[in-house]
């Protein structure tokens, strides 16, 4: 009788310990979840610099946590450095080289930077690995006709609609690049679709009205 009463006296000790241990567990875990949701939760509502504080010191914590190396290359993105967007990105790529999160920031940062080649590099890689993305083909489109190659940003842009039809910002580039072309009708069609997704945009207002008296210019002197 007094072994299985020690017997179950170290059971419950044993219990006691592994209840503790699995307690202070939750605790962190519960814990480096929150601090990563609250750096998210400042990088959503613009608070970049506060975003990365944050961040930073949940790096430490947790340092093959992907989603805090994307949202710091964001932050830095998004207030332009775009070398430290980069070499977080590329400290994320380490780690998976295959996230296309980081991909596209370092793309992203290179197109910044006016280091066309890189950038176009590591979209091709990014559309590689996930060819569905329409935002990879509509900054490789950006790049195409800022180096005015328009055959190459009207075939980006017109991928990038393909695969979603609902963006403003799609319609209204490849309208300049076909205003570039001087495919006039096509360009006053893709700015009227921008104008009706986004009808309080001044600018799609005016290039519309620009566009559409080019056509009247032409066929006046015919």
């Amino acid at each position: 009788m007094k072994r299985n009463i020690k017997k179950d006296s170290n059971f419950e000790a044993r219990l006691v310990k592994f209840a503790i241990a699995l307690f202070a567990f939750s605790l962190i875990a519960g814990s480096v979840f929150s601090s990563f949701q609250e750096g998210y939760d400042l990088y959503k509502k613009g608070k970049y610099y506060e975003a990365e504080t944050v961040l930073l010191k949940e790096k430490e914590i947790s340092p093959k946590n992907l989603d805090i190396y994307a949202v710091l290359g964001w932050c830095y993105l998004y207030t332009g450095r775009y070398r430290m967007a980069i070499d977080i990105s590329n400290e994320g790529l380490k780690l998976n080289p295959n996230d296309t999160r980081f991909l596209s920031t370092i793309g992203r940062s290179y197109m910044e930077l006016k280091k066309y080649k890189e950038s176009i590099d590591y979209f091709q890689k990014a559309i590689t690995l996930n060819p569905k993305n329409p935002y990879y083909y509509y900054y490789l489109g950006k790049i195409y006709l800022d180096q005015n190659k328009l055959y190459y940003a009207e075939t980006a842009f017109s991928a990038s609609i393909m695969i979603k039809g609902d963006k403003y910002s799609f319609y209204s580039y490849r309208g300049a690049v076909y205003e570039k072309m001087n495919r006039l009708k096509e360009a006053e069609q893709d700015y009227k679709k921008a104008l009706s997704l986004k009808p309080s945009d001044p600018r799609l207002k005016q290039a519309l009205i620009d566009v559409i008296s080019k056509e009247a210019e032409q066929e006046s002197k015919f």
